[in-house]
């Protein structure tokens, strides 16, 4: 298949606010939709422009097929991660019209390849189980020593 992977622009909030809904609908059809609809257009609008995230998308023919994002971050230095700026990939989806056909694997290549370009030395990501193989087949290392607390804000 003959897919085009770019950059998200401000342009595109709205597209990417559908393909994130989709996503969500796709994983849980309970959600507050004019909710998250309003927060998610919200979030894209202060991150893309301030550049904590970078969102990316996958077309074909023009049309919006898929999306993905990273957001940024910086820790301090250690032995093998010199510059410790790192990237945690997040909210991979792809219509699924579209999967099955290489779709993903390109827009995970160029949203790592975006990364390293700009300086990031380490990709995160946490996997549904249906991504699991795309991402142990490009080279991601399953690591079991992360935990999360809520602080209920």
């Amino acid at each position: 298949m003959d897919f085009q992977y770019r950059a998200a622009a401000l342009e595109d909030l709205e597209t990417l606010t559908r393909l994130r809904l989709e996503m969500r609908r796709e994983r849980d059809g309970s959600f507050p939709e004019e909710l998250l609809r309003e927060a998610t257009l919200d979030f894209y609008r202060r991150a893309l422009a301030g550049g904590s995230h970078a969102a990316f998308l996958c077309e074909r023919d023009g049309e919006a097929v898929g999306a993905a994002g990273l957001s940024f971050y910086e820790m301090p230095p250690t032995a093998g991660l010199l510059n410790g700026r790192m990237a945690r990939f997040m909210n991979m989806y792809i219509r699924p019209a579209w999967r099955k056909q290489g779709a993903a694997r390109g827009l995970l290549a160029f949203a790592v390849a975006w990364a390293a370009e700009r300086g990031c030395s380490k990709v995160v990501l946490h996997s549904s189980p249906m991504g699991r193989g795309l991402y142990e087949h490009f080279g991601f290392e399953k690591v079991s020593d992360e935990y999360q607390y809520l602080t209920g804000r």
